[in-house]
Order: structure tokens, then sequence, then C-alpha cells
């Protein structure tokens, strides 16, 4: 009872307090997608015109899903975010019929079938969101019992491979390593044991490994992957080779935008972070990785500051979600993971994927907004959170609800006082006996 009256008065501070918005983390964004237009033009132009007659038909398209995204921001930075806990199940139910239709009616693209109408709309791409709205909403649910097996580890581990399956059924397979670890981020925070979380890991290591090991479509990549990790300019493929020769020929200040002489494939797309490298040299790549981890700050910053746990699992899964996708990207470019289908947020061409990333952070700016001005509220997994990365080197502080922490306060209190009592009465008793003794010396001396 008293964790339902919590929550619904955590609930009414959410819906009657609001701030300012993150400015900090919309300027981040902006700067990206900024970047992503111009380097999207200067490796696209080519082969626009010869493919379209028009040096301008990436970049138009971009910019009208960069239009539509920013829209999608805007509307999402105006809702409640608390809406989207009420929406979850069916959202869900939304994406997963999604995933499911992608196995029959999907378009077969660069041996995969992950998009509907020639490739313009990837389901997977909302999916991602919709799971970290979805996860959240039920972690938060569970509270203090995320710690029992039955209530947390067998559903959670239930529900997550559901989802799996079906993103690898297209094949998507970087997707759903994406999904899970972002999943597995949010199952700590909430409050897992780590004896669940190794248990979940080994399990989907080893999944991973058997799908890899049975499908000619990753194996194949995973291979020429090994074969390379050395020296990925001597790599048998083609997009990590041209890749990681254009990054070395852009030195620290680059060749120049559209200056550019490798020939890499996708270079508007999956292979942009290349292109950047390129052109903008050391520099522009060092740019676009602090601009990710500051976007990284901002993000766990508002989830840390957010007034209850539903906010602060999204928005930690949110910015889980963008900066391991860029990441896994970078590391694609310079040769340190194998080739995969994962775009670099905001930057890379693609309507799906920039959508649904400004979409997400319209959400985050929405959980900025109704935490800015209620930091003493923070949430409890918030300021577990401080406690859980402490690694031992600050205040460690207890999984203690605040009514128990003041229970727990107001016993020891009492425990003190019980304990100062017989101190107090050996002095009253002390001072009494000097008195009687005093006043004995004075009659004897009266008589």
């Amino acid at each position: 009872m008293i964790n339902a009256m919590a929550s619904q008065t955590s609930t009414r501070k959410v819906n009657s307090t609001s701030g300012s918005y993150d400015w900090g983390l919309m300027t981040i964004v902006v700067s990206l997608l900024a970047m992503g237009l111009v380097m999207v033009f200067s490796s696209s132009y080519g082969p626009s015109i010869r493919n379209f007659e028009s040096p301008f038909y990436y970049f138009t398209r971009q910019g009208m899903w960069a239009f539509l995204g920013l829209c999608a921001l805007f509307v999402a930075a105006r809702i409640r975010y608390t809406v989207w806990e009420r929406w979850s199940i069916g959202l869900m139910a939304v994406a997963l019929l999604g995933l499911l239709l992608l196995i029959p009616f999907g378009v077969e693209k660069f041996g995969a079938s992950r998009t509907f109408f020639g490739g313009s709309v990837q389901p997977s791409e909302p999916a991602k969101i919709i799971v970290i709205i979805y996860i959240s909403s039920w972690l938060a649910s569970k509270g203090a019992r995320i710690k029992d097996v039955r209530v947390g580890l067998i559903p959670f581990s239930v529900l997550l491979g559901f989802i799996t399956v079906l993103i690898v059924f297209q094949p998507d397979i970087s997707t759903a390593v994406l999904v899970v670890a972002t999943a597995l981020i949010m199952f700590f925070i909430a409050g897992a044991d780590l004896k669940q979380l190794i248990f979940i890991g080994i399990g989907t290591a080893l999944t991973f490994w058997l799908i890899i090991t049975n499908s000619t479509y990753a194996g194949d990549r995973v291979q020429k992957y090994w074969d390379a990790i050395a020296n990925p300019l001597t790599s048998a493929d083609w997009q990590v080779r041209t890749s990681s020769l254009a990054i070395q020929d852009g030195g620290i200040l680059g060749v120049g935008i559209a200056a550019s002489k490798q020939n890499v494939p996708l270079a508007w797309s999956d292979s942009i972070f290349a292109i950047i490298g390129a052109e903008t040299g050391l520099v522009g790549a060092l740019l676009v990785i602090m601009l990710f981890a500051l976007l990284a700050y901002r993000g766990l910053r508002t989830a840390l500051r957010a007034p209850d746990n539903f906010g602060m699992l999204l928005a930690t899964g949110i910015t889980s979600m963008l900066v391991l996708q860029a990441l896994l990207n970078m590391a694609v470019a310079v040769g340190a993971a194998p080739i995969t289908g994962v775009t670099l947020p905001f930057v890379s061409y693609g309507g799906s994927s920039l959508v649904t990333a400004l979409a997400a952070v319209g959400v985050l700016l929405s959980i900025s907004r109704y935490s800015s001005e209620v930091a003493s509220n923070t949430s409890e997994l918030g300021k577990l959170a401080y406690a859980r990365f402490d690694f031992g080197w600050g205040n460690r502080r207890s999984r203690v609800s605040r009514t128990s922490r003041s229970r727990s306060s107001t016993s020891r209190k009492s425990t003190s006082s019980r304990r100062s009592t017989p101190a107090s009465r050996s002095t009253t008793s002390r001072s009494r006996s000097g008195s009687t003794r005093t006043a004995s010396r004075g009659r004897t001396s009266r008589s």
C-alpha cells in the first residue's frame, strides 16, 4: 500500500511539475544532424548523378526524413512521457505484428528481408524503441521483486528471447545484439542480481554463437573479420578494406569535403563514419565521438534526475541504445567489429533510423522537462545508480526504500535513547546519594 501511495504521489508530481527542456542535449543532436546532412551530400552526389541524374537525390530525401524526424521529436517532447507507460502493451503488439509480417512480406535487400515498400520502412528500427518502452514499464512495475527468479529472470528471458528470435529471422543479428545489450543494461539498473545477469549473459552468448555458426549469412562475415582482425587493410571484405583505407587517407585534417578518392560501398549510409574520417580527418572523427560522449552524459544525467522509476529506466534504455549503436557503427568502420547493417544515429542516410532516433530524443527531452524542477525527488533507482557504479570508492548506500530508511533511522535513534537511559539513571542516583550524604553531614555538625 505504501508503494502504491508513493507511486501515485510521484505520478502527481510528474503531471503537475514541468520545467525547461534539456537544450544541451538538443544542441548535440542538431549538430550531429547538420553534420550528417553535409556528409550524406558529400558521399552520395556521385552515385546520385549516375543512378538518378540528380546530385541531390539522397540529400533531398534525407532532408525530408530529417524534417519528419524533427516533427516527431517536438511532438514526443510535448507529450508527457508517462503516457508511453500506459500505451506500452499496445505499442508492443504493433511492433511484434510488424516483425511477424516481415517473414512473409518483407522485401529482400542485401541478403536480408528487413523492410517494406521497397526498402523505405524498416520495422526493426521503431521496434527497438518500443521494446525499451515496454521493458521499462515491465521492470518498473516489478520493483524489488525483480530479484525473485520467478518474477524477474524467467519472464524477462522469455520476453527478450521471443523478440530476439523475430529480429534474427530477418536476419538482422546486429539489431538483435543491440536490443539484448540494451535490455541487459536496463535489467541491471532495475536491480537484478549479478548472478542473474551472468546467467543471461552466458545463455545469450551461447545462443548467438550457435546462430552465427549455423548461418551462412553471418558466419561468412565473422570469418572474414577474424581473418583480417590484425590488419583490416588486407581484409577480404571490400567494405572493410576500403573503409580502412579511406580513414588512413584522411590523416589528421582530412582531404576535404567531397574529395575522398576511395570508392567505399554504402558511403552515405553504413560506411559514413569512414567518409567522415577521410574528408575531415582525425579531428572530424574525434568531434563525432565527442558529440556522442556528450549525448551519453546528457542522457544518463536525465535518467539519474528522473522523478520516477519508469522515467529512469526509459532514459537509460534510449541513451544506451543510441550510444551502443554509434559505437558499433564506428567499430565496423575501423575493422574492430564484423560488418553489420547498423547506421550511425542522426548521421547516416536512412528514413526509419533517423525518424526513430529523433523521436527517441524527443522522449528524452520530455523526461528532462519533468525532472528539471524535481531534482530533490529523484527516483530510488536514480539514487541507487550512484551507489551501483561507485565501486566502493564513495559512500555506498544500501538498496533500501526511502520509507525503510526512515524506519531504520528511527529505530537507531530509539536504540540510542534506550542505551543512554541507564547512564542517566546512574548519574541521577549518584547525585541523589551525594546530596543525601551532604545532608547527613550537615545534621551531624549541627548536633
